[in-house]
């Protein structure tokens, strides 16, 4: 039975950037064909700019479009989309912490 249930927000109680948003996108990254892989010095810039979304959109710069073979907008901004919300959002990040805390509680 879970006696205790504890709210963290970003980076309060454990560090959520580094070993959850990060690895997440890099997994993404992969996942999608996307020749990125952020190291931890990388993310740390990063992070000067709000949100997942935002954060991922500053590589879709027509210069990295054009040497990927990604579609241009409107077609990136859609692709762009859906790997937030498909592979980013639901399976890397969520999804691992979801079975995570329920394991948790049937310990």
């Amino acid at each position: 039975m879970v006696r205790t249930l504890i709210f963290d927000c970003d980076g309060v109680l454990a560090d959520t950037e580094r070993y959850g948003h990060l690895p997440a996108f890099n997994q993404t990254f992969r996942e999608f064909g996307i020749p990125v892989e952020w190291s931890v010095e990388e993310y740390g810039v990063k992070l000067l700019i709000a949100g997942g979304k935002e954060r991922m959109g500053s590589l879709w710069t027509p210069e990295f479009v054009k040497a990927n073979g990604l579609p241009e907008d409107p077609e990136g901004k859609a692709i762009l989309d859906g790997i937030m919300v498909d592979k980013f959002i639901v399976r890397a990040f969520l999804g691992p912490a979801i079975r995570r805390v329920s394991a948790a509680g049937r310990t």
